[in-house]
């Protein structure tokens, strides 16, 4: 049986083969056929780069914010200026840089009799969301901190949205795929001279 493609022209079996082998031997778009295959791991890999990059440049960010700040505690600045809540929280964002959504950060200060009994609040629940702090801001940081030679865990808990937006990647540890990043510091207060009631 012969098959007419090309108008009159009749194509055999013996054509065909030489079609295909001359089909087999031409390389041309190789490139980038081979590129397609490697093309979305190497981006999902340059992506999974760049949000670790974003995510230790964050962290680091919240951590130094957190350790200046509650040195303010630790030494009783914060107390004898008659500081806030949201004055204190806003002392944490503004060290760690305008880069941080001051909205997406809670902050949890505690005072413990002993170390045995020092327990830092929790920043997400066993459903991964978020653990509010109904501290209220204009309440004096004095009242959460204790006074001298108290023990203080100051807790920062930041929710990073960044996370949610990257594609077949999981990196957050949240219901929404957020990233909820935890910093905490542990301190007995200096024995500073207490501001007068």
């Amino acid at each position: 049986m012969r098959l007419s493609l090309r108008g009159s022209q009749p194509i055999g079996p013996r054509t065909l083969r030489g079609e295909f082998a001359r089909f087999r031997r031409n390389e041309d778009g190789a490139n980038a056929i081979e590129f397609a295959f490697v093309s979305l791991p190497f981006l999902m890999f340059i992506f999974g780069l760049i949000g670790m990059a974003f995510n230790f440049f964050i962290q680091n960010s919240i951590e130094n914010g957190m350790s200046r700040s509650a040195r303010l505690i630790r030494t009783g600045e914060a107390q004898k200026a008659n500081m806030t809540v949201s004055q204190f929280k806003q002392s944490i964002c503004d060290k760690a840089g305008g880069w941080i959504k001051c909205g997406d950060m809670q902050i949890f200060v505690q005072k413990f009799p002993d170390w045995n009994s020092a327990q830092p609040d929790p920043c997400i629940d066993s459903s991964g969301n978020v653990v509010v702090n109904t501290t209220p801001g204009s309440d004096k940081i004095a009242q959460y901190s204790g006074t001298a030679n108290d023990i203080v865990i100051v807790t920062g808990c930041y929710k990073w949205n960044f996370t949610k937006n990257l594609p077949f990647m999981k990196l957050g540890n949240m219901a929404d795929k957020s990233l909820m990043m935890q910093t905490m510091t542990a301190f007995r207060a200096e024995p500073y001279t207490p501001p007068a009631p």
